[in-house]
């Protein structure tokens, strides 16, 4: 199979305004760009778009505002879709708001789509959000070929599909530099540097993260968090670790670049994320990348990879619970070395393999 001229077609994907959004989807047109052509669609939310946009230098990114929420956006969008689909040999839609105006385009190439969509496998959030899903659902059928990063959402998708889904999982970042010991934490009253890595919104958990390190402190723990990522949340979570006498032991970093995120996921004791779901778990996926033991919480993707030996799945998000595994997890006997939990990632998670699965995704379909 000789290289292909391929469309990505994506809502989710960095800009200037928002930074780390769809940071794997950026990986995958990466991934897919070291065999084929790729030039990526950014359906573009209109209050993200900017005239300043300085694009990655080894990908061609054209931005169309577009959003599910602002219908008059969706017909621009598929127009432009149908315009430049005739200068290509395949489309590749990748998240599930993506689906609609790749179909409206009606597309007279192959047609892949790579699904990372959350809201997929958790209850709807609301009745308009139910509809939704209900009424765009159907569109799975349409690809040519679909893909999910976890087997969870490949079930979803299959009740539409006659051919099943392909599971790949994102792409997860390797250290940076070499990884230093990991000290014995919280024997002797040592301290313990928690981390979290997420958009700082109720699903992600982070106010409960400052209560699990409050928690750990009241208990004589000498415990600190540091969480990466922005959002509407960082008020609180410096009120509650204030609040607490905390607030020393709590830093927000922000978003970070990758080479500055690997230097603290490196710097870090365990990784403490109370999600309520995930489609597939980047961030989870990383921390072990870094030695890191995990504490989590809900269901999704990174249920399917966690070892006993380097996490706790905890079935409640609150704090009492996570505080208790922390402190089980860190003096448990067993606990891998931050060697092996990388090593462990290395495997799992190898760019190789992720290459060689979307290379048989794109077999075919000259």
């Amino acid at each position: 199979m000789g290289p292909m001229r391929v469309l990505v077609v994506t809502p989710w994907f960095p800009s200037e305004r928002a930074p780390g959004s769809g940071v794997f989807n950026l990986r995958d047109a990466r991934l897919i760009a070291e065999y084929h052509d790729v030039t990526v669609l950014h359906l573009i939310r209109p209050e993200h778009a900017s005239d300043t946009e300085t694009d990655p230098e080894d990908l061609r990114v054209i931005r169309v505002p577009y959003s599910f929420e602002r219908p008059w956006t969706i017909l621009p969008a598929a127009r432009r879709v149908r315009r430049l689909l005739r200068d290509f040999d395949v489309v590749h839609s990748m998240a599930f708001p993506g689906l609609l105006p790749v179909r409206l385009a009606r597309p007279r190439v192959p047609w892949l789509h790579t699904e990372h969509y959350s809201q997929l496998v958790t209850p709807p959030s609301s009745p308009r959000m139910a509809l939704s899903l209900a009424v765009l659902k159907p569109l799975f059928r349409r690809p040519t070929r679909t893909i999910a990063v976890s087997r969870a959402l490949a079930a979803v998708i299959d009740r539409y599909r006659r051919s099943p889904t392909r599971v790949i999982g994102n792409e997860v970042m390797m250290p940076v530099e070499p990884l230093p010991p990991r000290p014995d934490a919280l024997s002797d009253g040592a301290a313990v540097r928690l981390i979290g890595v997420g958009t700082l919104i109720e699903r992600k958990g982070p106010v409960t993260a400052v209560e699990t390190m409050v928690e750990l402190r009241s208990r004589g723990v000498d415990a600190s968090l540091t969480w990466v990522g922005g959002g509407p949340l960082a008020d609180q979570m410096r009120a509650a670790a204030e609040r607490a006498g905390a607030g020393g032991s709590l830093r927000l970093t922000g978003h970070l670049d990758p080479d500055a995120l690997s230097r603290e996921l490196s710097t870090a004791d365990l990784f403490l994320l109370p999600v309520e779901t995930e489609t597939f778990g980047v961030a989870i996926a990383e921390a072990f990348a870094h030695g890191l033991p995990v504490v989590t919480t809900g269901s999704g993707g990174h249920v399917e990879f966690l070892p006993a030996e380097a996490s706790r799945l905890v079935q409640s998000r609150s704090a009492l619970p996570l505080a208790d595994a922390v402190q089980e997890l860190c003096s448990a006997p067993d606990l891998w070395s931050r060697d092996r939990i990388s090593a462990y990632a290395r495997d799992r998670f190898s760019h190789e393999a992720r290459a060689e699965a979307y290379r048989a995704a794109y077999a075919g379909l000259e």
